[in-house]
């Protein structure tokens, strides 16, 4: 019986020894608490793990059966590194002969494309797939066709999404139905108009340059702008020559406004005739919304301005605007009081234009639109053809110097849909007899 006993217990002994080495035992240090080994079995070299003890002794590496050493023996004991489990290698994405680890971004065009690492540890490109400002087929096709305009690769559109250029290069929000309602006013003029007319050679001094909005969607503050400061300079025969600033409108004409991600040009001109303008120099476009420096029912002077007529003390304000239906109706007030504001609908090949006579040619993207305000200057006739002369806010590198001719009277892009006239308050005793 007792000799059962014994064997018994030289079993749990045995069971208890072979789990003294594995992944799941508590990693101590047992040896390298004290860093002694020793080649004969002692105390010293004895260490508690779990509820018994192993050791760091040369009989602990016997054999496989006595397998009681300590967790970190063959490390402290025999100099043996402890097994790593390799890492398995992540796979890169290739791009043009280069590598790129997951999570890895580049950029295609106006689209990002990112290194992803699949459940089966593969990687891949994920691309975005929007539709970018610059287009190949606009470029090659309208080249090619020989139609009436020529398309142009500016740098200044390379890397963006067309959808971001339609908001921040346009920003003309739709008009709403009243608007739209708005009665049209007829001259029930026929003067002998000339095929030929630009407010830019009949007032040279007075009519401002094509300017740059930026990436802000601010070209319905722009084109009111400079609409309302060419009639000033006009109205007043040169008595009030400034550029009126757009700045205005995107930092103190915030109600139902969007600033830099677009406005209503109704009520732009509504702010125009209640609160006024004020010129460039007093507040300067920064194409960005920032706080208003001025109180409603102030004058320049109070506005901390300096008007370059002493008589002025008054912002600079319109009366109530007027819509032009007529092709005749729209050349008889820019012959007679200088250019207007009028809308267009911007599709992906407009912002290519070059020089010549602009028609939407339907190539590259025809899904997305915009709308954008403008100021029409002028008109005239190429063997026949009739065009607007038109200048746009993209700074004067686009175009023609900034501005572009498109097809007249046929309500090309809808630019003879919705044109409006204003006339300005001058100074009385300035104003055009």
């Amino acid at each position: 019986m007792a000799n059962t006993l014994h064997l018994l217990a030289a079993v749990s002994c045995l069971t208890l020894a072979a789990a003294y080495w594995g992944p799941d035992l508590p990693p101590g240090p047992y040896c390298g608490r004290t860093n002694e080994c020793c080649s004969d079995r002692r105390d010293s070299c004895a260490h508690r793990i779990l509820d018994t003890l192993c050791y760091c002794d040369q009989f602990c590496n016997h054999t496989a059966s006595h397998d009681d050493c300590c967790p970190d023996y063959p490390e402290v004991c025999l100099g043996r590194r402890p097994e790593e489990v390799p890492v398995p290698l992540k796979q890169p994405c290739r791009h043009r002969g280069q590598l790129f680890m997951p999570g890895a971004v580049r950029m295609e065009d106006c689209n990002s494309c990112e290194c992803v690492e699949g459940q089966d540890g593969l990687t891949t490109w994920v691309c975005q797939s929007d539709p970018c400002l610059v287009s190949g087929e606009v470029l090659a096709r309208v080249s090619q066709r020989g139609g009436s305009w020529r398309a142009y690769n500016y740098t200044q559109f390379q890397g963006k999404k067309l959808k971001d250029g339609l908001v921040y290069y346009l920003g003309t929000l739709p008009l709403s139905r009243e608007t739209q309602r708005m009665g049209a006013i007829r001259y029930n003029k026929e003067p002998d108009y000339p095929a030929h007319f630009d407010s830019r050679s009949r007032w040279p001094r007075y009519i401002s340059p094509a300017r740059d909005q930026g990436w802000c969607g601010a070209d319905w503050a722009v084109a009111l702008a400079d609409v309302v400061s060419d009639r000033f300079a006009i109205q007043s025969n040169g008595a009030e020559t400034l550029a009126l600033s757009p700045q205005v409108f995107l930092s103190c004409n915030r109600r139902g406004q969007q600033g830099c991600r677009g406005g209503h040009i109704d009520v732009a001109w509504s702010f125009a005739k209640s609160h006024g303008l004020v010129d460039e120099e007093c507040l300067p476009y920064v194409a960005n919304v920032t706080r208003c420096p001025f109180r409603p029912r102030h004058d320049l002077v109070q506005d901390g301005c300096r008007p370059r007529n002493p008589q002025r003390t008054s912002r600079y304000k319109v009366g109530p605007p007027s819509r032009l239906k007529r092709e005749e109706d729209i050349m008889y007030d820019i012959m007679e009081s200088g250019p207007v504001q009028a809308t267009l609908t911007v599709h992906q090949d407009f912002f290519h234009y070059r020089d010549g006579i602009y028609r939407r040619s339907h190539y590259g993207d025809n899904k997305l639109q915009g709308l954008h305000a403008v100021r029409i200057v002028g008109w005239g006739e190429d063997q026949g053809d009739k065009y607007w002369i038109v200048a746009n806010s993209w700074g004067p590198e686009w175009g023609e110097n900034g501005f572009f001719r498109i097809a007249r009277g046929v309500n090309e892009s809808g630019i003879e849909s919705f044109v409006v006239t204003v006339l300005v308050e001058v100074i009385e005793a300035n104003r055009r007899k």
